[in-house]
């Protein structure tokens, strides 16, 4: 019995070490399949980004942006999505206050006005029309009138005295007495400030088209229209640029400076930013260095400083500074990128609100009443003439004037005519020598070295205007 009692104990204790092992035997295989494989010493880190390096002329300007547009995408994405979900509960909390509103109005048949003055708020210009319905205690008819159309308020405004009459307050806390006080305006100083406004307007040579009186959405003011753009013809004068890339002791030569260019191009088409930005950017660039001499190694640096201090102008959602140290391939860190930003600042004396060519080569074409074709087209001269040395201390309005005029005749779309002209204001033979030097960089631009503009134009989307040729010298 004894004999047969350990033999079964026996047997048990290996049943045991046998299932032991194998137990450990499979957590040691399920460890081994979590960890990861060994590299060899040929694969490349999967931490490190494949660098496609494009350019080393100066400062080594890179390409290295083209990886990152998928990551910014997603991060505009979520930024929308943030902002969508914030604008939803905005709503609903407005209209959990409305509902809230209509229920007091329904139940109090008199509303003591002194305690819900906040609930009810009138438009200035109807609070008084109203103020008998609320004192009679009509809450019906108050929220007739104000589901009524936009046209209604219209005519109801017509009726409206000029001015308020504030001190009739009655003894019941009556509305009239809570409204505040419309100023008023003596009229000569409207009638002055007409005559500001509508002066350009009517001083349309005969035969001409009043464009901006025939506009009908308020969102264009054409009121203002005329005299933004003179206003912004006299601003040219504060900024003069001179040629400085001629100069003995300036480190930056004109060959470099079209390599900066370029890659801001490149940069603003693949983080898809406004063309406004780009040309900003180019202006503080041509404004800092024609005073500070920079050497090449800072070049690049001075250039993404400058994009993004126009991104904080133009765009509505600027990229992160993480994303230009990214673009610069960590060549420069944050403090560096801080401190070029208040460089620039003092040296354009903080006044960065500098008039860009593209915003008068849309006005000319806008008020002519032009095709985007031919629109798209001078915009691709004027995108070249960017980054050439000899255009840089031409005035912004006069190169886009000329980009104009050489699209015309590329297109063969009519000549210089008296409504280009009074726009413009300046005459065809004004541009003559401008035009001719364009074409001759538009005949170039195959041969030259630096294709992004030219491929960006190449597109379908900008109707291939790239591929359209420049217009033989005999024919200027």
């Amino acid at each position: 019995m004894k004999e047969t009692i350990t033999q079964k104990s026996k047997l048990l204790i290996q049943e045991r070490e046998s299932t032991m092992f194998t137990r450990s035997k499979n957590q040691q295989s399920l460890i081994a399949k979590q960890k990861p494989a060994k590299r060899s010493a040929s694969d490349i880190s999967p931490n490190k980004a494949i660098e496609n390096r494009k350019r080393t002329a100066f400062g080594d300007i890179t390409n290295a942006i083209q990886a990152h547009t998928h990551r910014l995408n997603l991060a505009r994405k979520r930024s929308k999505s943030i902002d969508s979900s914030k604008q939803a509960q905005k709503t609903k909390l407005k209209l959990s206050t409305i509902t809230t509103r209509n229920r007091t109005k329904k139940t109090d048949s008199k509303p003591n006005l002194e305690k819900n003055e906040a609930d009810i708020s009138l438009p200035c210009f109807i609070s008084e029309h109203f103020s008998s319905a609320i004192e009679n205690g009509n809450s019906s008819k108050m929220e007739q009138s104000f589901t009524s159309d936009k046209s209604e308020y219209h005519e109801q405004s017509k009726d409206m005295p000029e001015q308020m009459n504030v001190s009739s307050t009655s003894s019941s806390g009556s509305l009239s007495g809570k409204v505040r006080p419309v100023p008023v305006i003596p009229a000569s100083i409207l009638q002055k400030v007409e005559e500001d406004i509508r002066s350009p307007i009517n001083k349309y040579p005969d035969g001409l088209r009043p464009y901006d009186t025939e506009l009908r959405d308020p969102f264009l003011v054409a009121e203002y229209a005329e005299s933004i753009f003179q206003n912004l013809k006299k601003r040219e004068a504060k900024y003069p640029v001179a040629n400085y890339l001629i100069k003995e002791n300036c480190e930056t030569t004109g060959p470099m400076r079209a390599i900066l260019v370029d890659w801001l191009v490149e940069v603003q088409e693949n983080f898809e930013l406004y063309h406004e930005t780009l040309y900003l950017a180019v202006k503080l660039v041509d404004n800092f260095l024609q005073n500070n001499p920079t050497p090449k190694e800072q070049l690049q640096l001075v250039g993404a400083t400058a994009l993004l201090i126009a991104c904080k102008i133009e765009e509505h959602h600027p990229p992160p500074l993480d994303d230009f140290q990214y673009i610069c391939d960590d060549a420069y860190t944050h403090k560096m990128f801080i401190n070029m930003e208040l460089k620039i600042f003092k040296a354009l004396d903080f006044d960065v609100n500098i008039p860009i060519s593209y915003s008068f080569l849309r006005r000319y074409a806008r008020v002519t009443s032009m095709s985007m074709q031919l629109l798209t087209l001078a915009r691709y001269i004027l995108e070249l003439s960017l980054q050439e040395a000899q255009f840089v201390d031409v005035r912004s309005s006069k190169i886009a004037a000329s980009c104009l005029c050489l699209a015309l005749k590329m297109k063969d779309e009519g000549d210089w005519e008296a409504n280009l002209s009074y726009h413009t204001g300046y005459q065809e033979k004004e541009l003559s020598t401008l035009v001719t030097n364009l074409n001759t960089m538009v005949t170039n631009a195959p041969k030259s070295k630096l294709q992004t503009i030219r491929n960006k134009y190449l597109h379908p989307v900008f109707f291939e205007v790239a591929k359209i040729p420049a217009v033989d010298p005999l024919f200027l």
